[in-house]
């Protein structure tokens, strides 16, 4: 079937076309006035990126994309749409409660439900190149779109804010068990360093035992190029502060009346005495004396050297045990701060738009998609009716029909002055014309 043809058969059948397209038309415009009208509301929140969140710390780009989807998809979700009701009062509200009857559900909970068709009328969406949310809201009228927008905002950010509170406590609670843990630990570990420094008498000045002090006095004194009085004054010093660390190790065990703590306490009084009296009352220590008794001291802190060790790595993991529980109170306090501030890195913009109009039906777009789809139909209608009730109007349908040529014509039939019949003929004189030019070539 050429051109001319298929023209032919649509300007024979515009009646046909005309009329699916009116009839489209006319149910398009009936359409759109039968349509609820929807209206949308707008809202905004803003993501605070520029701190470091005290919870999850600096939010790094690549974690931003996968942050952003957790919270678009947080906005739509049917736990914050719940609150929504809740806030509303949905619930309880007679006619939702005969709407949830009347959709017939039983067993359902009404405010699932409910949740669920706020849920569905929502959206947010993410403005690319910024840090900002935008919430939208659909609803039939506005009032109640305005206030359904702001409660799902209002929702969210709660909903933010809670989950960090409770984020944050369940962190604390974590922090204070491990802490709790670490502190029965030294505790148990300052027990048993106690109980082995008492079975091996070892005294501990800090990192240092008492012996070692000694000989590290004592090497002090007789390193010193002095007169023998005052090297017997320093091993008197020595000697003294020996029994004083002596005297607190015995106290851990022995009551105050015990023989031997007295007679400790006896044995620190004369040195005390004897160091305080001056030179005169050691004048008789010779330099030898006091190598001897250095050498001695050395000996028997060589005989202790493996349990002193052992003592100082006891000592040195209760010194790692309590810098763990000072970092673990710490971090508890810090979890209980953030849980009373409530606070979130998300904050509302602006306010709540009223929407003016509606952006539902689009009364355009239904009817121009409405007259396209008359004309396409009215087209095929076209075809399908001459299908069935084929006509020759023209040489070519004639052709067409008997599969022979066409060598005359007799009579002319009567010319039509329509514009279809005008722009018929000139395409039929165009299609001549080049046909003509075929042949002669």
């Amino acid at each position: 079937m050429s051109l001319i043809q298929f023209l032919r058969i649509l300007a024979a059948r515009k009646s046909i076309i005309f009329a699916t397209l009116i009839a489209c038309f006319l149910a398009a415009l009936v359409t759109v006035q039968l349509l609820p009208k929807r209206y949308e509301s707008h809202n905004r929140v803003l993501i605070d990126i520029t701190k470091p969140d005290a919870l999850v710390g600096q939010i790094s780009p690549q974690m931003m994309g996968a942050y952003i989807a957790t919270q678009l998809k947080l906005i739509t979700d049917v736990q914050t749409a719940g609150l929504v009701v809740d806030s509303l009062g949905w619930a309880t509200d007679p006619n939702n409660q005969a709407a949830f009857e009347a959709a017939g559900r039983p067993g359902g909970d009404i405010r699932d439900w409910l949740a669920q068709q706020i849920a569905d009328n929502t959206q947010a969406k993410f403005a690319e190149g910024s840090s900002i949310i935008e919430i939208v809201y659909r609803g039939t009228d506005p009032a109640n779109t305005q206030a359904i927008a702001q409660a799902v905002r209002e929702a969210f950010l709660k909903l933010n804010r809670d989950q960090r509170v409770n984020t944050a406590q369940r962190s604390a609670v974590a922090y204070d068990e491990q802490a709790k843990r670490i502190l029965t630990e030294i505790t148990s570990a300052e027990e048993q360093k106690t109980a082995y420094a008492k079975a091996n008498g070892i005294v501990l000045n800090g990192l240092t035992d008492a012996e070692s002090a000694k000989l590290s006095a004592m090497s002090g004194v007789s390193a010193m190029p002095t007169a023998p009085q005052m090297v017997a004054g320093a091993q008197v010093n020595a000697q003294a502060e020996m029994l004083k660390q002596q005297i607190a190790q015995a106290k851990l065990t022995l009551g105050p009346n015990h023989p031997t703590l007295q007679a400790l306490e006896r044995q620190l009084s004369v040195a005390e005495r004897q160091s305080s009296s001056g030179p005169s009352m050691v004048g008789g220590t010779t330099r030898g004396q006091v190598e001897a008794a250095y050498e001695a001291q050395k000996a028997r802190v060589l005989a202790q050297g493996d349990k002193i060790d052992k003592l100082n790595q006891m000592q040195n993991d209760i010194a790692v045990k309590r810098d763990q529980y000072t970092k673990l109170a710490s971090m508890s306090e810090q979890m209980k701060a953030i849980a009373r501030a409530g606070d979130s890195n998300l904050e509302p913009m602006g306010s709540t738009n009223l929407p003016d109009s509606p952006v539902w039906p689009n009364k355009p777009l239904i009817v121009g998609m409405a007259a396209a789809f008359g004309l396409g139909l009215g087209v095929v209608l076209a075809l399908f009716v001459e299908l069935f009730a084929r006509r020759v109007r023209s040489e070519d349908d004639l052709e067409y029909a008997t599969g022979a040529p066409v060598l005359a014509t007799v009579g002319q039939p009567r010319p039509e002055n329509s514009a279809s019949s005008r722009l018929l003929r000139l395409i039929d004189r165009r299609g001549a014309a080049s046909s003509d030019a075929v042949a002669e070539a």
